[in-house]
């Protein structure tokens, strides 16, 4: 069987870069269209491509690229939206059917400021339909970083056309709609960088964590990517409810963010929406919010209820016996200990070690909350992050 011939010219993928925009620079080089260098030259003539290559392209599409390049396939999947279930989405596509029960799993079945769930809202009344977490309905109304942008290496991120970002982190500034940009980059005009402020910049810079390093290293300690996607969701969606939809603590814990923010309360908005849908400015206002909340439980000015407030808020030190002299015979525990670093040792290398270390760890835990510490303590032992299955993926739906 001979060797698969790969493409003379096939530059390596950008940090983060979108699978389409990958391809257009491929194209460029071979001066031809994008629809024409995976028509006549990946031998799947047979097959239809997808109007948008970006969400899920086929299978056998990706597996020549990697053979044609020599990019990795998990990295060609990671440049599409379904490469990145289940951290970044639970489904995808989200059909109509399932936008309610996706909304509630993602959003409010996890709580961050409020002990109590906030009540429920209904996706499936608003047009145009929500889509799922993060995702625009008007997926064309790009931005984009003006310095990444004019890096023929870099192209466009996958993640500027999603409502997850307002900011390159690399270069300490706002993503610009991207016409704009275009428009200067054509009249050789130099385009306006404008950093974010310190609290919204912390968001931003949390959540390029996740997306690069797979955990995030939050005030009050270490959580999965997949937990801090989905508690940055949940606390915009605890931002945006009326302070009346909320008991004592809730009112006052939403009127004190607001106040900090500069922004009126609920920047306005008088009928609840998906952060998704609103508008641009009120969801800036939203982003505001969410990262002053952030930045107010880190600094104990307000006292987060939810079940992953512990992820916001350091932990108090109290004092701990220092216990008694240990005893010069050999016991039990320390026998545990000794099988314990050494399972420890092995399961920094392998997958499966990694997994049932978890399991074992987890055993007693009741609380997602709880689950989340033991594997971000094992994570801070140095066991990877993509060895650490989440509970669902170790079938732990029981954690509330």
């Amino acid at each position: 069987m001979s060797a698969v011939r790969r493409w003379p010219l096939h530059p390596q993928p950008g940090p983060l870069q979108a699978l389409s925009s990958w391809l257009g620079r491929l194209a460029e080089l071979y001066e031809m269209p994008v629809h024409d260098l995976l028509r006549h030259n990946l031998g799947l003539v047979d097959l239809a491509l997808p109007v948008d290559l970006d969400l899920n392209p086929p299978a056998a599409i990706l597996v020549s690229l990697a053979e044609k390049t020599g990019v990795d396939l998990s990295q060609l999947r990671s440049m599409t939206l379904t490469g990145w279930v289940p951290w970044l989405f639970d489904m995808l596509p989200v059909g109509v059917q399932d936008a309610q029960s996706v909304f509630d799993a993602y959003v409010r079945d996890n709580s961050v400021l409020f002990a109590r769930k906030a009540a429920t809202h209904h996706v499936l009344r608003f047009k145009p339909e929500w889509a799922g977490p993060w995702l625009l309905p008007h997926p064309g109304a790009l931005r984009a970083c003006p310095v990444c942008i004019a890096d023929p290496d870099r192209g466009m991120s996958l993640m500027w056309r999603l409502a997850l970002m307002t900011s390159c982190v690399e270069h300490d500034c706002r993503l610009l709609d991207i016409s704009e940009v275009r428009a200067a980059r054509i009249l050789g005009q130099e385009t306006h960088r404008e950093p974010l402020e310190p609290p919204r910049a912390a968001l931003d810079r949390y959540t390029h964590q996740a997306l690069t390093t797979g955990r995030v290293a939050l005030p009050g300690r270490n959580v999965h990517a997949g937990v801090w996607f989905r508690l940055l969701r949940s606390l915009l969606d605890e931002v945006s409810l009326a302070a009346s939809s909320q008991g004592t603590h809730g009112k006052k814990t939403l009127r004190l963010i607001w106040q900090n923010t500069g922004h009126p309360e609920r920047a306005g908005l008088n009928v609840w929406r998906p952060f998704e849908q609103l508008k641009d400015a009120v969801r800036e206002a939203m982003w505001d919010a969410a990262a002053t909340a952030l930045q107010m439980a880190a600094d104990g000015l307000i006292t987060a209820r939810g079940h992953l407030s512990s992820a916001l808020q350091a932990p108090l030190h109290d004092y701990v016996y220092d216990g008694d002299e240990p005893s010069p015979h050999r016991n039990a525990w320390q026998d545990f200990t000794a099988a314990f670093q050494e399972a420890l040792t092995i399961a920094r290398t392998d997958p499966p070690t990694a997994r049932q270390l978890l399991a074992l760890l987890t055993i007693g835990c009741r609380t997602l909350d709880h689950f989340e510490k033991e594997r971000a303590s094992l994570h801070e032992e140095g066991v990877p992050a993509e060895f650490l299955p989440s509970a669902g993926e170790l079938g732990r739906l029981d954690l509330i």
